[in-house]
């Protein structure tokens, strides 16, 4: 299922997206779910309790909360979900770039341009779908994206694990899960604690500084190795 949100406060540009969508899903033969919004305060008050959008379509010209502010918060939350532009005017480039913006689309919208890039997401989703960490807690199988983990901490004979959804622990030994974390480029900060260098904000000898402030102890041993994947990562991104 391609899961899909649209923030437009113009009831005719909502009718016409949806129809759009709709007759490219028929076509690709791919099930979709649409949920719309009339404004950013709507959708905010409505995200938590939603599934996962796999693509939010935002209209940037909206009310109080524009479309840009909007995913300015959405990205707070969510770093994973693709987001589609709608505008009438194309200068919002670099701040769309701050955002990581899939596209942006311009008004009067093309429908040819919207299928494509529905396509090229539906595809590039289907190649990550596998990407993600399976693991069982209280009897229940769950997954959580690769990409949303930011780190992993062996405690005793449990696993204690941070994502950007929260908090997971269970039992299982830090050995089991190494090799995953080690292919997916995870960094061991030293004995049974890995790292996602995304969510890394700086590094000293002693410790690993994530965005939210939290500090992470780092082995010293495992500095000057830290300190030359933490450069190449973000001169690789």
């Amino acid at each position: 299922m391609f899961h899909i949100g649209i923030c437009e406060d113009e009831p005719a540009q909502q009718g016409y997206l949806e129809k759009c969508i709709r007759s490219w899903a028929e076509r690709a033969g791919c099930k979709v779910s649409i949920d719309i919004y009339d404004s950013g305060e709507q959708f905010l008050f409505d995200y938590e309790d939603r599934e996962a959008f796999d693509l939010l379509i935002l209209d940037i010209q909206m009310g109080q909360l524009n479309g840009m502010e909007l995913a300015r918060k959405i990205r707070q939350q969510n770093r994973r979900v693709k987001i589609i532009f709608l505008t009438g005017v194309a200068d919002y480039a670099l701040e769309g770039y701050e955002v990581g913006a899939v596209r942006y689309l311009l008004k009067p919208l093309k429908p040819e341009l919207l299928e494509q890039l529905l396509e090229d997401i539906r595809q590039e989703l289907k190649q990550t779908a596998g990407e993600t960490f399976m693991f069982t807690r209280n009897g229940e199988t769950c997954k959580v994206p690769f990409g949303d983990i930011i780190y992993l901490e062996a405690e005793g004979h449990y696993l204690s694990m941070v994502t950007t959804g929260g908090h997971y622990q269970w039992k299982s030994s830090f050995t089991s899960v190494a090799e995953e974390f080690e292919a997916r480029g995870f960094f061991l900060l030293k004995r049974g604690l890995y790292v996602n260098l995304e969510y890394v904000s700086r590094i000293t000898k002693t410790d690993c500084i994530l965005e939210s402030g939290e500090q992470l102890p780092v082995s010293k041993n495992r500095y000057r190795q830290l300190n030359e994947a933490f450069i190449s990562y973000y001169r690789g991104n």
